[in-house]
């Protein structure tokens, strides 16, 4: 099977299909979990260990999902012994954090660069054409109000929520870089064009992140006629900013307004969970556990939560903090920090990162789409890491860089990316 298929139909199974309302009765949550499952375990039957130049399914990266485990197992304990929850009630509500054997199957089968850029590029070509329709007709997408990690439109919003928002934006990063890399008109338009969208879709904490790096690229691009592009690039953004004042000016005045209400959801939420919600240190560290609705005590007070407009959802990575503590966080957080200084990760790879960082209340990883979107990331930190490790070459007494592929290799004091051939 070619690598960028089956990264292709993680990424389709990650987003549950859209949500797709004729395919609902079908394909539920649970059966696209089970998939998603059949699809981790495929990895080892569909693909040979002896196609691989470079191994990088060592107990070094794989260790990254048993991290995670760990800290979803040991929330466990909180629910039971905190919260009277049963293990057994535990360990099914929270089964979709189980999707995190992707992991372990894509460091298996070990894609390239240009394998994930290419099922990237499909995933965002069809979350794109579905939040069109969507927007024409709201009965194309069925949602899940439970799943929706974004904030809730406001009224000058078009269309609504669409699953796969994630991969768009690390999309439109990648492009970013090739502009970067060596500009043109072809990848200049084809980022331009993923920015619009995410204007259009008006999701300030996307926007927050992606407004900068765009803002950087403009200004560390180099071609030998930047000069014009200078003049002509912000001529047509303002001409753009121009024609859709009505939602840069609602999303600053939303803004403006949420900042100095203490009811709203996201203050109320925080300060909830900061204070009133974890009853010991242990919950507090270890996390509370994932809350089972309708089936225990500890799911009657998260829907008293959600009646009463609070929910850890709202909080992202936060959020998750109060439900499986901090291992899984510091695990995960610990592959950004080192993709943020490290010198050889390329651009698209730190500026999601970035953005996980600066703004934590948009990512989660309870549930996919967020989960494989971590999978990326730490897959592409153990790839790109494994790529630039030196290899002693006894015979000639020097170091050699070790490598599995054409890889793109960032080169820190331009903006130039090559192949490393060595």
């Amino acid at each position: 099977m070619n690598k960028s298929t089956y990264i292709f139909i993680c990424l389709i199974l990650s987003v549950g299909f859209w949500q797709l309302s004729y395919l609902q009765y079908l394909l539920t949550q649970d059966v696209i979990l089970v998939l998603t499952w059949l699809w981790a375990f495929g990895a080892f039957i569909f693909f040979s260990s002896k196609s691989r130049t470079v191994s990088i399914y060592t107990s070094k990266y794989i260790n990254y999902t048993y991290y995670i485990f760990a800290g979803v197992l040991i929330s466990m304990f909180s629910a039971y012994f905190t919260w009277g929850q049963s293990f057994l009630r535990t360990l099914i509500t929270q089964r979709y954090i189980y999707s995190f054997i992707l992991l372990p199957a894509i460091l298996y089968i070990q894609p390239n660069e240009s394998d994930i850029i290419k099922a990237l590029k499909w995933i965002s070509i069809g979350t794109i054409l579905v939040w069109f329709i969507n927007a024409f007709n709201p009965t194309f997408v069925s949602v899940d109000e439970d799943s929706i990690q974004l904030e809730k439109n406001h009224e000058f919003d078009i269309g609504s929520y669409v699953s796969g928002i994630y991969f768009v934006v690390l999309f439109l990063y990648y492009k970013i870089q090739e502009y970067l890399n060596k500009f043109s008109w072809n990848s200049f338009l084809k980022a331009a064009i993923l920015l619009v969208f995410l204007v259009l879709y008006q999701n300030r904490s996307l926007l927050i992140g992606v407004i900068p790096v765009f803002i950087y690229s403009l200004l560390k691009f180099k071609s030998k006629y930047k000069i014009f592009w200078i003049f002509l690039i912000p001529t047509i953004l303002i001409s753009g900013i121009i024609y859709s004042w009505s939602i840069w000016e609602s999303l600053v005045d939303a803004t403006q307004n949420q900042l100095n209400d203490t009811e709203y959801p996201r203050w109320r939420a925080l300060n909830y969970f900061f204070n009133d919600y974890s009853p010991n240190w242990f919950c507090l560290i270890f996390g509370n556990g994932m809350p089972s609705i309708g089936n225990s005590d500890f799911g009657n007070l998260m829907e008293d939560n959600i009646d009463n407009g609070i929910y850890a959802s709202d909080l992202g990575m936060i959020g998750m903090w109060t439900i499986y503590g901090l291992i899984p966080l510091i695990t995960i957080y610990s592959v950004i920090v080192k993709v943020l200084k490290g010198r050889l990760f390329p651009l698209y790879l730190k500026f999601i990162c970035f953005h996980v960082l600066v703004v934590p209340t948009i990512f989660h990883f309870y549930t996919n789409p967020g989960i494989f979107m971590f999978v990326l990331i730490i897959y592409l930190y153990s790839y790109y890491t494994e790529q630039n490790k030196p290899l002693p070459d006894k015979a000639n007494g020097r170091s050699e860089r070790a490598y599995f592929t054409n890889v793109i290799v960032f080169d820190p004091d331009s903006h130039d990316f090559k192949p490393n051939f060595e």
